[in-house]
């Protein structure tokens, strides 16, 4: 029953799929008609390998041509040419077309929409390599021999990659600097060269450019430094200039904390809790090692000078301090390192043009290590800082 069934609803689909192909064909007028049928048989003489049945049924369509109807479409006839060995149609056939021609063609009512087409592109793809063999064998130039496999490319869409590298032009242009006088020379500039693209000021990747942070910071003293200073905390200004990647940079901390331990100097005494300014300006050098759409990485080495003393007498609002302050004005010059990562929060560009240095907005990440050297003023000041900001970070670029 099931067999019975599935018979008869395979029937009635090719009945009413013929009795549509019928419907269509009685109300297509006269003319359009011929070309459909006459497609159909130039199809099967090129599916049962006929060239010479082929030729005569192409030539037939042409002839059906009229300025209102289309019946074999330029790239058709074409690749029909390369299975045909027929050189000498195709070269002609290309000489004479210009845009005006290919505009004729497609203000004309295209041929009816059949497999003809898919025929030819997959059997002349999958043939590409004796084609190749043909040409090279070919009683044709070398003009004509480079020519024709340029055109069968551009056919089968074979210089896809070539175009998105851009070798697909300078494939051209090594032709026209051998052949400088071509017959195809019209047809290859106005069909086959792919327009170059002209990058506009918004898709520019300059190699140039500058930053601006600011940041809160904490840090963490080390060895006797930790027993003697309490936690620094503060803020961090920095400015850079970007160049390909590398991250020339100057900087500077200004933290404040108070004494957990008196520090003697001199046989004075800088009694505990007394309140204390860290300055630390520094020059600083890194590299990008990831700089995409939503991060951005880059390590430094770091190089200034450290000033730890009491505050200034603008810095306080209590009775002036005493002269012997001046005793604990430890300053010396010290290296570091440092991690840095943005995250954008705004690019400043198209997403969908990005550049991975367009100009952003991020919140800025960065941790460090600074070596100190006051222990040789103070053995009580002996340690090193280790130190964690986070702020706001504004990326720009300059422009030659």
């Amino acid at each position: 029953m099931a067999k019975h069934f599935l018979f008869s609803l395979i029937f009635l689909t090719t009945a009413l799929q013929a009795q549509q192909d019928s419907l269509s064909k009685s109300l297509a007028p006269p003319i359009f008609r011929r070309i459909m049928e006459t497609r159909k048989e130039l199809l099967m003489a090129f599916q049962n390998d006929d060239p010479a049945g082929a030729a005569l049924w192409r030539d037939s369509l042409m002839r059906l041509e009229d300025g209102k109807y289309t019946a074999l479409l330029w790239d058709e006839r074409w690749l029909l040419y390369y299975w045909e060995d027929a050189y000498g149609n195709l070269f002609d056939e290309v000489e004479r077309f210009d845009a005006a021609e290919r505009e004729r063609v497609a203000a004309r009512i295209p041929p009816p929409n059949d497999s003809l087409f898919e025929w030819l592109d997959r059997t002349l793809y999958e043939s590409r390599f004796l084609v190749y063999e043909k040409i090279g064998r070919g009683f044709l130039s070398e003009e004509e021999k480079q020519f024709a496999l340029l055109q069968l490319d551009y056919l089968l869409r074979l210089n896809q990659a070539e175009i998105a590298t851009g070798d697909w032009n300078k494939r051209l242009d090594a032709f026209l600097n051998l052949h400088p006088e071509s017959r195809f020379k019209a047809y290859i500039q106005a069909h086959l060269r792919t327009p170059e693209v002209k990058p506009e000021t918004n898709n520019i990747r300059p190699d140039r450019g500058f930053g601006l942070d600011i940041l809160i910071t904490s840090g963490r003293w080390r060895d006797e430094l930790e027993r003697n200073v309490r936690s620094p905390y503060g803020f961090d200004i920095g400015f850079a200039y970007w160049i390909k990647r590398w991250n020339i940079g100057v900087r500077c901390n200004f933290s404040w904390q108070k004494l957990e331990r008196s520090i003697y100097q001199n046989s004075f005494e800088w009694p505990k809790n007394d309140p204390t300014s860290l300055i630390m300006p520094e020059l600083e050098l890194g590299y990008d090692l990831l700089n995409n759409q939503k991060i951005r990485v880059f390590p430094s080495i770091i190089g200034g000078i450290s000033i730890l003393k009491p505050p200034g007498a603008d810095e306080t609002e209590d009775e002036p301090l005493p002269e012997y302050y001046s005793d604990f004005y430890f300053i010396k010059g010290f290296l570091g390192a440092s991690l840095t990562a943005d995250v954008k929060i705004r690019n400043f560009a198209d997403p969908a043009e990005w550049k991975s240095n367009k100009s952003y907005m991020g919140a800025r990440i960065r941790v460090g290590y600074n070596w100190l050297n006051w222990e040789s003023d103070n053995p009580a000041l002996n340690g090193d800082l280790f130190y964690f900001a986070i702020g706001i970070n504004l990326f720009g670029h300059s422009f030659d």
